[in-house]
């Protein structure tokens, strides 16, 4: 492999990580920011229908 392609696709990596990881941070941040009622209907969405008859 030529020396130029492996230094783009190590910088490409990088940028692709960088990216991931600034999303994941805007998440988290967003989420925290988030009233504690609204977490919990969030929650409560997600669940699927009947997964409580399945525990019982």
């Amino acid at each position: 492999m030529h020396p130029l392609v492996a230094i783009g696709l190590v910088f490409l990596a990088a940028i692709a990580w960088t990216v991931t990881i600034v999303t994941l941070l805007i998440v988290v941040v967003k989420a925290r920011r988030r009233p504690p009622s609204q977490v919990r209907r969030a929650a409560q969405r997600t669940e699927m229908p009947g997964s409580d008859e399945r525990a019982a």
